[in-house]
């Protein structure tokens, strides 16, 4: 059984060692019980870690972290030519229970299919040695986007998500000022318009048309009272609009009032 474990966001976590290991031979995993956590990324090979009395068979692309207070230890060796990289980084208070707060994530993660988490783990590896500006700021920040990228979703969230979808909504997320057609998507990703539309719909709820529409609706609605100075017209052209008529038709549509309206509420002539 893959247990959960909690872990807060409401305070910075700190690292205190991060590095890679190899064993052409095969080594036994240390006998000890920690302070902190142990966050083990096998690269190659595989190795069986037990914990509080649980063996969690840890192979290639996958995941383990060791929990404080707990022992951990192995029985057997790793496999020859087993690679880890791992990071030891500090318990906070509020970690251990369910909360708004804290992460989801599993005791094992299989990672094979999302390349950043090895990313992220070379990064922190990297960057622990470098001796670079600010070194604890920036392992805080890569562990941040470690642990988020290995959380588990809220049960709010689509679990029709997969890794298509998420690289379209990442193509809207970074470039507002373009409409992409699900003509163009379609053949970008070797699938049909149909079968793209299909999948896109039922892991948002919105089609592609309409989840564009509303989220560069939402972004403007947020830029509008931030930056008073700027145009309307040069507002919806950054935005993809073809012209402000448009614009203003579909954002009073979605908020109720009209772009120079909203504007006009927070005190900008």
């Amino acid at each position: 059984m893959n247990s959960i474990v909690y872990m807060s966001t409401k305070q910075r976590r700190t690292i205190s060692c991060s590095n890679v290991n190899y064993s052409p031979e095969g080594i036994l995993h240390p006998d000890r019980v920690m302070d902190e956590y142990d966050l083990l990324y096998i690269t190659d090979g595989s190795w069986d870690i037990i914990e509080n009395g649980i063996c969690h068979h840890v192979k290639k692309d996958q995941l383990l972290i060791l929990e404080p207070g707990l022992r951990h230890y192995s029985q057997e060796k790793c496999t020859p030519h087993m690679r880890n990289m791992f990071i030891h980084c500090s318990l906070l208070p509020e970690d251990g229970l369910p909360s708004p707060d804290c992460l989801k994530l599993q005791k094992v993660t299989d990672c094979s299919a999302n390349p950043k988490v090895a990313e992220l783990f070379s990064q922190t590896v990297e960057t622990y040695w470098s001796g670079r500006s600010h070194t604890s700021f920036r392992l805080s920040a890569l562990l941040e986007l470690l642990l988020a990228e290995v959380s588990l979703p809220d049960e709010a969230d689509s679990p029709w998500m997969d890794s298509l979808t998420k690289d379209i909504l990442h193509l809207f997320y970074t470039c507002p000022h373009r409409f992409f057609s699900p003509e163009a998507l379609a053949e970008t990703y070797g699938l049909s318009v149909r079968s793209l539309s299909t999948r896109f719909k039922k892991a948002t709820g919105y089609t592609i048309h309409q989840y564009q529409i509303r989220l560069k609706l939402n972004m403007a609605h947020e830029h509008i009272p931030a930056n008073p100075k700027r145009g309307i017209r040069d507002i919806a052209l950054s935005f993809g609009f073809y012209d402000e008529f448009h614009f203003s038709r579909l954002y009073k549509r979605q908020f109720g009032y009209a772009p120079s309206v909203h504007r006009g509420m927070h005190g900008s002539t």
